[in-house]
């Protein structure tokens, strides 16, 4: 497993791994961070996409040895490139202003598991 493991930011938690969410199970843990919060990433890997994606503002997504990989949502900015290697907790954008949230799904060989088993 990607170790250590850390959530990517502080907040209050408005969705767990399991709960409906717009009427699907959801698959991440979406939390609520302070206004222009920084953002990291979770464990150590090399960045596999950092771009918007349809409707979850930017995105980040980093592969972790072992076929573990972690999708980070709701950035106001990213921080980083493609390609990049990263170790955890390495800067990787920021949470927009106002009200945001950032949703952090972890996945191992393509299947949903909950963040909170490994965090620290």
């Amino acid at each position: 497993t990607p170790s250590p493991y850390i959530l990517p930011v502080t907040g209050r938690t408005l969705a767990g791994f399991g709960s409906v969410q717009d009427g699907a199970l959801s698959q991440g843990l979406t939390l609520a961070p302070a206004a222009n919060a920084q953002v990291v990433a979770p464990a150590a890997g090399r960045v596999a996409y950092a771009w918007p994606y349809r409707g979850y503002g930017q995105i980040v997504i980093v592969e972790h040895p072992g076929g573990w990989t972690s999708l980070v949502t709701g950035l106001a900015r990213s921080d980083v490139a493609v390609g990049q290697e990263l170790v955890g907790g390495a800067p990787i954008g920021v949470a927009g202003p106002g009200r945001p949230t950032i949703t952090l799904e972890l996945r191992r060989a393509g299947q949903p598991v909950n963040p909170l088993d490994l965090a620290r």
